[in-house]
């Protein structure tokens, strides 16, 4: 059996840049709204303790198990979470589709970063295996299923990622959507690098050589961008 307690009626203002304003009221013995006043401090705290401990909201998302993890660039918390990693250059298999005429394999992958929410992720490429900085130069992620400002296309990947994804394996679970998913075509009818993309990749077949971060090409966006 619950009884009212606590009544919040939220004003907003008329501007183009609207305010807005928290009017709190208590409940007599027969259940009507009296004393109207504005929400208090202790209340505000008060409401924000119980909803932070009840059960539906009360979550690990993106917060880290151990230590911070040193990949890691920033995070944000609330409504619109989101985190920014970088990886450094590796060698993964990767799978594309029988059209493009580049096998399934082993190929160099060249240092990346990463932006991703619950629902998408966007990456870059860097040129160097360094930590980025608010002005590293960001490129464009020479892989196919990307569109141009980064967001990646991920077709019928099943997301599953939930309130309860500590850090770690939200960033681990992204990358392997991306890498794990099967390339299949240029969007924005554009190559993301200088010449060629498939060539590309052909010539990169079990190459023993480090990607060639020349062929990149530049992107206008910049990692304060993504933070703000």
């Amino acid at each position: 059996m619950h009884h009212p307690y606590k009544g919040l009626v939220v004003y907003r203002s008329v501007e183009e840049a609207p305010d807005y304003y928290v009017e709190a009221y208590d409940f007599n013995d027969a259940g009507k709204m009296v004393n109207p006043h504005p929400l208090s401090l202790q209340e505000s705290q008060q409401l924000a303790a119980t909803l932070q401990t009840s059960s539906e909201l009360s979550d690990s998302y993106l917060q880290c198990r151990e230590l911070m993890p040193a990949k890691l660039l920033y995070t944000r918390q609330g409504s619109n979470a989101f985190a920014i990693w970088y990886t450094p250059a590796i060698t993964h298999f990767l799978a594309f589709t029988p059209d493009l005429k580049i096998p399934d394999g082993k190929y160099p992958v060249p240092p990346m970063l990463w932006k991703a929410s619950r629902t998408s992720v966007t990456v870059f490429a860097l040129a160097k295996n360094e930590t980025p900085t608010l002005k590293t130069t960001l490129f464009k992620a020479p892989f196919f299923n990307v569109h141009d400002d980064g967001n990646v296309c991920m077709g019928t990947v099943d997301i599953d990622i939930d309130r309860h994804t500590h850090l770690e394996a939200f960033m681990s679970k992204w990358e392997e959507y991306f890498f794990n998913s099967r390339f299949s075509h240029v969007l924005g009818g554009k190559s993301p690098v200088k010449g060629n993309i498939i060539q590309l990749w052909q010539s990169l077949k079990d190459s023993r050589r480090k990607f060639p971060v020349s062929c990149l090409l530049k992107h206008s966006i910049t990692l304060k961008k993504l933070i703000a």
